[in-house]
């Protein structure tokens, strides 16, 4: 995992801002009554106190990662990469893994999960969560897979395949019910 700076995570912060009104009152706002941009902000801030070589240092990102589990029961790895704008609406029970890679302008809400397959023969893989995509409650999304830009998983769907761009799906496991032109 590479080093981020403190720019980096500064501009990531402002771009989870819910508005394109980046004020100091808008943070407050946000930070009071938006939990999901709490469950952003601890992330990203415990991210980069994660990164730094100080063993010290380190130890305050892994207290971040404690409170957002204790308190949020969300365990979102360190290691993924998360783009910007991405909304919780209700950020409980969201588990992101190691080497999951969620893009721009997405929309996760509750009790979702993206990680690896969990064979112990395989080498493993993450899912890519392409712009633009809402994931539904509980969805499941596991394996080395991509779902595309702009579609919609299905409340409850275990997603196991690649998703194309355009598309809904939904079910266990997830089928493709519908693909928007």
């Amino acid at each position: 995992m590479h080093r981020l700076s403190f720019k980096d995570t500064y501009k990531a912060i402002l771009d989870d801002l819910p508005n394109k009104n980046k004020t100091l009152k808008q943070f407050i706002v946000s930070y009071f009554y938006s939990p999901g941009f709490r469950v952003l902000l601890n992330h990203r801030l415990g991210k980069y106190f994660f990164t730094r070589r100080n063993f010290l240092i380190r130890q305050i990102g892994n207290r971040f990662k404690y409170k957002l589990i204790a308190k949020r029961s969300c365990d979102i790895s360190y290691n993924s990469t998360i783009g910007k704008n991405l909304r919780i609406p209700h950020p409980i029970g969201i588990v992101i893994g190691d080497g999951v890679i969620i893009r721009d302008n997405v929309m996760v809400f509750q009790q979702v999960t993206f990680g690896s397959h969990g064979k112990k023969s395989k080498q493993m893989a993450y899912p890519v969560i392409e712009d633009g995509v809402t994931i539904y409650a509980g969805a499941k999304i596991i394996g080395g897979i991509t779902i595309g830009g702009n579609s919609i998983i299905g409340a409850n769907a275990v997603v196991t395949q690649n998703i194309p761009g355009n598309s809904v799906a939904g079910g266990i496991p997830a089928k493709i019910i519908k693909i928007n032109e």
